[in-house]
């Protein structure tokens, strides 16, 4: 006698499998953008710390360029726009200008390989607020993890 599994056994297993795929896809491609957000956040405030410095140094000083706060090292890109932007895969972060209190550094995350942003995140270079805006609906629960971060 042949031992072995029915056509109809394997196709129940498959669909089960792809059950159990497809929900777990949203929450892996969550868990992901949120280490991505995570990453961000700490590059945020590496530059909004490199800035403090840079003011506590050159009090009244305006930040123009990555120049003035060549401490900070960001790994994973590279400076564009007259080094006012440090571009990496999932994330743009732009150098804003500082005026006396105010002033703050933006992450722009856009759609790889595209200029879609999906969502800014903005960090003040004293580090007092943040924010995070979504340009997409499918965000707003990732800004709302963002905004809550300690």
């Amino acid at each position: 006698m042949n031992r072995g599994f029915t056509l109809i056994e394997l196709l129940v297993v498959v669909l089960i499998v792809g059950i159990l795929a497809a929900v777990a896809m949203p929450q892996y491609e969550a868990a992901v953008e949120k280490s991505r957000m995570t990453e961000a956040l700490v590059n945020l405030k590496a530059i909004a710390d490199a800035v403090q410095r840079f003011d506590q140094a050159n009090p009244g000083q305006a930040i123009s360029s990555y120049e003035n706060i060549s401490d900070v090292v960001l790994k994973g890109g590279e400076w564009s726009n007259s080094n006012k932007t440090f571009v990496t895969n999932w994330f743009e972060y732009e150098l804003q200008e500082k005026n006396a209190d105010s002033g703050a550094v933006t992450a722009t995350r856009k759609d790889k390989g595209d200029t879609t942003i999906l969502y800014t995140l903005t960090l003040s270079y004293n580090g007092e607020s943040r924010n995070c805006s979504p340009t997409d609906s499918d965000y707003s629960n990732i800004c709302t993890f963002f905004n809550n971060m300690q």
